[in-house]
């Protein structure tokens, strides 16, 4: 006898007759997954029986006689052990299932909601953030980005203003941003160089304007931010924050619970997104028209292999010096 695949598919040689008053023949019987296969020595099937309707007539007896069903004329006598403990156990289990007919059924309906429901909540947060980043209008974004910045106000002091400051601001945007509608603050102690928040508006430390006397620095950090929300959009940021509940709220109500605005500002200013890999960022900055070299010495970043130093600089002196003072 030869075992193929373990138990789950047997091979052995058996007495066949197909019907009650036949003779006897020698087959080749093989067991597979849901049906037992007769075949002669030329290897053409003779007969296929259902596993889940065989039955033995003598049971404890051996060689052990097997029926396709209760009511056939044909049988098959086996005599290899293994083979007969192979089709005992088959029809054991099938008589098990008759004795309970319903147990089978239950365990595995339950098995299958068990399933449906851990997919279901495996996949529904997902589905949610992606559906409610599809419809948020850009306008509740704005709120989202504003209410943010309050918060972080509230930490780091109110928005620096003045009216040459702001005037800088807006040079600096178009210098770097013509054609995205960018909204841009300050704030004293923001404890990192640049964060974007939703609703097209980044925040710039004052720290990093008085720390180097040089706008490109200053401009390569706003500009890094910018380049980090073409792969990290800060929306979507602060969805993947919200629990199911308030991303259902929010979908229901159209607006983010107060807690989890300051609880996703607090995980952002502490961690803001990773910056894009260095070629990306290199790209941005030549995109942009500015100097590699002053945010890259600044950072830590490489140096070497840097655009053209004669790239023109991102603020004239004096617009430079009034948004240093933006905060005076």
């Amino acid at each position: 006898m030869t075992a193929l695949h373990g138990i789950e598919r047997l091979e052995t040689t058996g007495l066949w007759r197909p019907d009650a008053g036949a003779d006897r023949r020698e087959v080749y019987v093989t067991l597979g997954e849901a049906e037992l296969v007769l075949q002669d020595f030329g290897g053409t099937a003779l007969s296929h029986w259902s596993l889940p309707a065989l039955v033995r007539r003598n049971p404890r007896e051996a060689p052990a006689l097997y029926a396709p069903h209760e009511e056939a004329g044909e049988d098959l006598e086996i005599a290899e052990p293994e083979m007969i403990a192979a089709l005992d156990r088959v029809v054991s289990a099938v008589e098990m299932g008759r004795r309970r007919p319903g147990a089978l059924r239950r365990a595995l309906v339950g098995l299958a909601v068990g399933v449906a429901l851990g997919a279901l909540a495996i996949w529904l947060p997902g589905a949610l953030r992606r559906h409610a980043a599809n419809i948020i209008p850009p306008a509740q974004a704005r709120d989202i980005g504003d209410r943010m910045l309050d918060v972080l106000a509230r930490r780091a002091g109110p928005a620096c203003s003045s009216i040459p400051g702001n005037e800088a601001l807006a040079r600096l945007r178009q210098r770097l941003a013509p054609t995205r509608p960018l909204r841009l603050a300050v704030l004293r102690d923001l404890e990192v160089p640049a964060l974007a928040l939703p609703g097209d508006l980044i925040v710039l430390s004052n720290r990093i304007l008085e720390a180097r006397d040089d706008p490109d620095v200053a401009a390569g950090h706003l500009l890094a931010a910018i380049l980090t929300t073409r792969t990290q959009a800060p929306l979507n940021g602060v969805l993947q924050d919200l629990g199911l509940g308030d991303l259902l709220r929010l979908l229901a109500s159209g607006r983010v619970p107060d807690r989890a605005i300051a609880g996703h500002v607090s995980e952002r200013a502490a961690r803001p997104p990773a910056l894009p890999p260095e070629e990306r960022l290199r790209a941005g900055f030549d995109a942009a028209q500015l100097a590699w070299t002053p945010w890259a010495g600044a950072t830590g970043r490489a140096t070497t292999g840097a655009a053209p130093s004669d790239m023109p600089p991102s603020l004239e002196d004096t617009v430079w010096l009034a948004l240093r003072d933006i905060c005076r």
